[in-house]
């Protein structure tokens, strides 16, 4: 399967994305499932400058998405899926996409969001999702960076 991570950071591709989740996975393309980001021609240019050199990166919106998530799925190449929110994750998996983890490293706080782990924060409509995506079948982790020691999502929900 080409599918090596979903993984849920509001920042999308940064320092740790690049240089340390890239290259333990080992994926030689990055999709982007957002869909303010698919209609901001500015964020994905800046999106586009900062990936490594090599590496193409897709943005595509939830329906667009949804389409390529499952072509990188069923092809050998190894693919890093990025989303800006469980939500988006558990849309994918309405749509019938399967993925046995999802790995949750970034979700800034802010109004109406509650502290979950470290620099983890999530609203209500976020921890529902991560709660249906683990009935569905999905392992949630949170994870900030690759050698991190995993903490699942249903230890810290309260």
């Amino acid at each position: 399967m080409g599918l090596r991570l979903v993984r849920v950071d509001d920042r999308l591709i940064h320092g740790q994305v690049v240089a340390i989740w890239l290259k333990a996975l080992g994926a030689r393309r990055i999709v982007i499932v957002d869909d303010v980001t698919a209609k901001d021609d500015f964020l994905r240019e800046v999106i586009e400058l900062t990936a490594p050199s090599g590496v193409p990166v897709e943005i595509y919106d939830l329906a667009g998405g949804t389409e390529r998530v499952r072509q990188v799925s069923a092809h050998p190449d190894p693919a890093f899926v990025l989303l800006r929110t469980p939500v988006t994750a558990l849309r994918l998996r309405e749509a019938g996409i399967e993925f046995p983890l999802l790995n949750v490293g970034g979700l800034g706080a802010g109004p109406g969001r509650k502290p979950l782990y470290r620099n983890i924060s999530a609203s209500p409509e976020e921890l529902e999702a991560m709660r249906q995506l683990e009935r569905m079948g999905t392992t949630v982790e949170l994870r900030i960076v690759e050698n991190d020691r995993p903490t699942m999502f249903a230890s810290v929900d309260k």
